[in-house]
């Protein structure tokens, strides 16, 4: 019982520390001003233009994605899901606006090649966080959860939803002046391998624990 309450607890823990580095690789992504996810782009550039807080408005845009795709498949959720559709938009709100008092000055002065090293270290937390947030096997997001949702109906294959999807939020992002860019398309390119890798490290580092006992 200790046990299963120790892996549990743990599981929670690496659910909610995976899910902070996401939200803090957000933060980067905004920092260096080359284009951030869709989703969060959408979601930056609607509560902007109605003056509505970050958090608030992601945690309402989450719990629609999530009432919706319970209605007919409660599998893919858990406690992990709770903590991902809550926890990133606050830490992005708070988190942003101090950053970029004090690091924009450098940033601009730096240029191009600044802006790109905090691109390329914002892929590696947001991809870190994300394969961290998937070994918890927790609960995946709403957002993550349409896709898979569809293909384990059989309405439609999975990467034909998720293009879908970005397209989706891309155009609402870029009618509502949401921060898209270069980088949208780079993450979009990127994150998947990088998140593959992690996986794999994960893996291997697991196997080998278990193999030195």
């Amino acid at each position: 019982m200790k046990t299963k309450f120790k892996q549990f607890s743990l599981r929670l823990l690496l659910s909610a520390v995976g899910t902070t580095i996401i939200a803090f690789g957000i933060v980067c992504f905004r920092l260096a001003k080359l284009g951030i996810d869709p989703d969060t782009a959408a979601n930056i550039g609607v509560s902007s233009t109605f003056h509505w807080y970050l958090g608030n408005y992601q945690l309402a845009v989450n719990l629609i994605l999530f009432l919706l795709v319970a209605a007919f498949d409660r599998t893919q959720f858990g406690l992990g899901t709770l903590i991902n559709m809550s926890l990133p938009g606050y830490i992005i709100a708070e988190l942003t606006p101090i950053l970029m008092a004090r690091t924009d000055r450098w940033i601009i002065h730096g240029g191009l090649l600044i802006q790109l090293a905090i691109f390329v270290f914002a892929i590696f937390c947001f991809s870190l966080g994300i394969s961290i947030y998937m070994s918890s096997r927790m609960g995946v997001s709403p957002y993550d959860s349409v896709a898979a949702l569809f293909e384990k109906k059989g309405w439609l294959a999975y990467r034909w939803v998720r293009t879908i999807q970005d397209v989706l939020f891309c155009i609402i992002a870029f009618i509502f002046g949401g921060p898209l860019g270069i980088g949208t398309v780079l993450i979009a390119s990127l994150s998947g391998y990088s998140i593959q890798a992690w996986l794999r490290l994960y893996r291997y580092v697991k196997k080998s624990h278990r193999s030195a006992r």
